[in-house]
């Protein structure tokens, strides 16, 4: 298949003499030359396997990898028949690269196969980008050598290589992220050279508008506001000069909380004295690689308020890690108040009979200076640190970033932080272990209060007794607290005012119960947790959120070492990872598991892992020893806060498969209205019983889902559950039936799916992007549903929602899936006696076996499926199954013959009057007969084609004819003409709106 446009990169370039026979560029798309001549490097997985095997630069990548690699959908997993593919990718590859005398006879020596995989042999200098790497190394040496004009000049040439993103055509491919970054870095250093020299050469209006586009492009990046700055002073701009240094200053106080770092300040009062520094020189000691750190000069990468360590000053860090010493005041005793809540309160604020944190380290012997004064307590009421904590060190980091460092300028109110997360997910365990950690940075104490939110037996802790435990713990009478909670409220307040303390709430039911404990001092920090997002401390209190997720593979692995011994998961590799995975990752779960190895040291871990896999999925298996950790109970707690409509919803999502739900898609399964079922989910998100990992899609952990699937057997009878069943179905089909509409593609048939299940609520999708984004979203749940229909033989959900499923595999070129995915509505068919749509189904099978190189499958298919659509009669059908004949043909080099099928699908068009097939018939003879040289024919063709596709609503295919006439133009030696072609090609394709491959037809 061709690429629509490919020349028009090449417009306005000459056509160079290259020293080797391939030039490929891949600083931007992907482009192929060979000879100076322009090559079709193919479909999107041609091209993405020409710039992986590019980027291993002449070394094998093994087949399973260039799968898992080219199908990146699921990292670390290649789908189903990806070697196919990727075998069929290849032979592809081979017919473009490789020596016509040399495909003949199965010989190869540009993509070779060697015992380590597949390999490209072509010299390193053919890519563009070892070519960029040494022009950049030249102007870099250029530059040393005092040399401006060709620094100014090679560097150019350097930049001129580049059309575009690197790598354009891998963009979201991890194998290609750190080239990419890698080399656009390079690229940007290459701008401050340019500049650099351009400044050196005396060119300074060029290099004031070439630091102006730096420090636009990055604008935290320091060698570009030197540059910048140095530009303007010697342009006679000095007063601008002094402006822009300003700004910088203040955007970096806004954004960063920085200075400017000591070379730009130093930068400063040179401009200001008149006696600039020296201009240092952009990458020093940079070859055709990465900038080195030498030591002696800033990374130009560097945010423009830090410098290296010799320029910061000299701190000395805590033994956590969270806060330097001996950088916060001493803390203070609070001040007075204008209300002093009780007598013997004194008139500094501090309660009778309590001990001053001033004075907590102070030796009585030496007589501190409050030795005679009341002193306030320290209290320390954390529970204990869990010895085997492991793992959320990035949400660690991130609660001590959002702290930031007590006795700095904080917000106006004390932080607050709200831990939510699914229940199992270790919310308690973390928030203590993370106080334990910052405790030191607290001096004046730490308390902690269960408010017992979502207790199975004890009821909810009232604020009031919650401030009557924090007030007696910070050393005030009991008698000298006040009676009711807003008293209490205010006396803590004023007690916390001006100390540090850290603060945790755990287990909080909602606002209301949280917000009297809150103190108000800038230099306190409470943690609060909770199964509930709290939305309202965030939108009032400026708590900020932290949703504790569950904890990677590494992380649960981690966890279990330290309960299990790293000897004993190393012992058992493939067990460990079993229990990981049936636990779900879950916290709760893995302790439960990991507790019941540690009663069973010898046992071993796969017969624990048979167990898990022996409950089927159920909980059973997560019985704990107690209320508190049997993961069913801890569940049970959450679901018992919801209403009966929540409740409902949360039990009918276990029959969605998953792993994502629309509101659409959920409103639907219930069968109600869409505010309405957007209003559920809301709450069972703030509920943490359903997550929302991507805007407007939700999704349940695994064990919540057997959890949700144990209550609606339970809860629901069978015929509600069905019916549940039927809307979801409809609501997919008709979706993805409407949506593979929006391509205005004619291969999926015209079927009659009758009218959706009252209170289905289909996507409402408009565009062929939008249509794109939903399918690739959703094309698992259609898999899943798919044998949801078919294990329950509902024909009608087979039919529809297998020719939809199809139609999007195949555009993925995920064939083997596709032809898997239609052979269920053959099964329908042929059991039904539909022997029309027997045919259709026969001929897609077919021509799909034909992109994969199944010469024999796709053959046989494709003419028995003519056979029967002969008998019947059916000349459309005919029609369309000659071209796809033709299609596979050539796809096997058998193109006389192709052209015969070919001839035969246009003269039963023609017959029937069909505009739009007729065309496509014309247009694939016209590709052929370019491809046998007889171009004049080709000529004909095209543009019959062309004059139907006008009248027509078939932009994808009229952007195909296109392409044909410009390649056939080109072969003419028409390139004016080509070119002009080839951009109404891709003009189309864009208006067109997707980047999407054909679906066979």
């Amino acid at each position: 298949m061709r690429v629509i446009g490919l020349l028009c990169e090449m417009v306005g370039e000459v056509v160079m003499a290259v020293q080797h026979e391939f030039d490929f560029r891949m600083l931007g798309p992907l482009v192929v030359r060979r000879a100076g001549a322009v090559l079709d490097p193919g479909r999107r997985k041609q091209r993405l396997l020409l710039v992986r095997l590019l980027l291993a630069d002449g070394r094998a990548v093994a087949a399973q990898t260039l799968c898992e690699e080219l199908w990146s959908e699921q990292p670390g997993r290649a789908p189903g028949g990806a070697m196919a593919s990727l075998h069929a990718h290849v032979s592809k590859v081979r017919a473009v690269l490789e020596p016509p005398h040399l495909r003949g006879r199965g010989t190869f020596e540009v993509l070779v196969t060697k015992p380590g995989g597949y390999a490209l042999r072509v010299p390193s200098e053919c890519r563009d980008t070892v070519r960029f790497e040494r022009a950049v190394a030249l102007a870099q040496r250029l530059l040393e050598q005092g040399r401006p004009s060709d620094v100014v000049r090679e560097a150019e040439r350097a930049l001129g290589m580049w059309r575009g993103a690197a790598l354009a055509d891998a963009a979201h491919h991890l194998f290609a992220a750190h080239e990419a970054a890698r080399l656009e870095e390079l690229r940007q250093t290459t701008r401050e050279i340019r500049a650099t020299a351009m400044l050196l050469d005396g060119r300074i209006p060029q290099a004031v508008a070439a630091a102006q586009e730096l420090t636009a492009q990055h604008p935290l990046r320091e060698t570009g506001w030197a540059l910048l700055l140095h530009a303007l002073y010697l342009a006679g701009r000095h007063p601008e000069a002094l402006e822009r240094y300003a700004d910088l200053r203040r955007h970096l106080a806004d954004e960063l909380g920085l200075e400017p770092s000591p070379r730009l300040h130093a930068l400063h009062e040179g401009i200001l004295r008149h006696d600039l520094p020296p201009l240092p020189l952009p990458g020093k000691a940079m070859a055709a690689g990465p900038a080195a750190d030498t030591g002696d000069s800033p990374d130009p990468s560097r945010p423009a308020g830090a410098e290296a360590g010799e320029d910061q000053p000299e701190v000395t860090e805590a033994p956590d890690g969270t806060a330097p010493l001996g950088t916060h005041p001493a803390v203070a005793v609070p001040g007075a108040t204008s209300c002093e809540p009780t007598a013997d309160v004194t008139r500094s604020g501090t309660p009778a009979g309590s001990v001053d944190p001033s004075d907590a380290h102070d030796d009585p012997a030496a007589g501190g200076a409050m030795s005679g004064s009341p002193r306030v307590a320290r209290p320390a009421q954390l529970p204990g640190d869990l010895a085997v904590f492991a793992g959320r060190a990035a949400e660690g980091a991130w609660l001590s970033a959002a702290r930031g460092a007590p006795g700095g300028p904080g917000p106006a109110g004390a932080p607050v932080v709200v831990i939510c997360g699914a229940p199992g997910v270790g919310k308690t365990t973390f928030a203590v272990h993370h106080a334990h950690h910052i405790a030191s940075a607290f001096p004046d104490g730490q308390l902690f209060v269960n408010l017992c939110g979502f207790h199975p037996h004890a009821p909810a802790v009232e604020p009031g007794d919650a401030l009557h435990g924090f007030l007696t713990a910070l050393g005030v009478p009991a008698p000298h607290i006040p009676e009711d909670t807003t008293a209490r409220s205010t006396l803590f307040r004023s007690l916390l005012a001006d100390r540090r303390v850290l603060v945790v709430l755990d287990n909080a039911r909602d606002e209301q119960q949280v917000r009297p404990l809150l103190p108000a001092g800038t230099g306190c920090l409470t943690l609060v947790t909770s199964r509930n997002q709290l939305p309202g401390l965030i939108a009032t209190d400026a708590a900020r959120p932290l949703s504790l997720p569950l904890p990677s593979r590494s992380e649960a692995h981690e966890t279990l070492a330290r309960r299990l011994g790293p000897e004993r998961l190393a012992a058992e590799p493939a067990a460990a990872a079993e229990i990981i995975r049936l636990c779900g990752r879950l916290p709760l779960a893995l302790a439960v598991v990991a507790a019941r190895a540690e009663l069973e040291p010898a046992f071993p871990l796969r017969a624990l892992a048979d167990d898990l896999r022996d409950a089927h999925g159920g909980l059973d298996a997560f019985t704990g020893f107690d209320t508190a950790t049997d993961v069913r109970t801890v569940f049970s707690w959450s679901y018992r806060s919801l209403d009966e409509p929540a409740a409902r919803l949360f039990r009918l999502l276990a029959l969605h498969p998953g792993p994502h739900i629309t509101a659409p898609a959920a409103a639907g399964l219930a069968g109600l209205p869409l505010p309405r079922t957007r209003r559920l989910l809301a709450r069972l998100t703030r509920s943490c019983l359903v997550e929302q990992p991507l805007p407007g899609r939700f999704t349940l952990h695994d064990l919540l889902r057997v959890y949700a699937t144990e209550l609606t057997q339970t809860h629901d009878d069978a015929d509600e559950r069905h019916r549940a069943t039927l809307r979801v179905l409809d609501h997919y089909m008709f979706t993805a039936y409407e949506a593979n509409r929006l391509f205005r593609q004619d291969s999926l048939p015209q079927l009659d799916l009758g009218s959706p299940n009252p209170g289905v609520t289909p996507e409402d999708l408009t565009t062929a992007e939008q249509a794109d984004r939903w399918l690739t979203a959703e094309h698992r749940v259609l898999s899943a549903l798919l044998h949801t229909a078919v294990s329950q033989e509902l024909d009608r959900h087979v039919t529809g929602l297998a020719w939809s499923l199809k139609e999007h595999l195949n555009r993925q070129e995920y064939w083997p899936e596709a032809i898997a995915a239609l052979a269920p509505a053959l099964e329908v068919a042929r059991r039904r006696g539909d022997r029309l749509e027997e045919g259709r189904c026969l001929r897609h099978i077919g021509s799909i076996h034909g992109y994969l190189g199944h010469q024999e499958q796709a053959l046989r298919h494709l003419r028995h499926a003519t056979t029967l659509l002969e008998e019947l009669d059916a000349v459309a059908e005919q029609a369309r199954a000659h071209y796809g004949t033709a299609c596979a043909l050539y796809l096997f080099g058998r193109i006389p013959e192709a052209v015969a099928s070919s001839e035969r699908g246009l003269a039963l068009s023609r017959a029937t009057g069909d505009e739009l097939w007729t065309a496509e018939c014309l247009n694939e003879l016209a590709w052929f007969y370019a491809n046998l040289g007889q171009l004049e024919k080709s000529l004909v063709h095209s543009e019959e084609a062309l004059a139907l596709f006008a009248g027509l609503d078939a932009p994808w295919q009229q952007a195909q004819s296109w392409d044909c006439l410009g390649y056939t133009l080109r072969m003419l030696g028409r390139y004016e003409e080509s070119v002009a072609t080839y951009r109404r090609a891709m003009e189309r394709s864009r208006n067109w709106g997707t980047t999407g491959t054909p679906s066979a037809r």
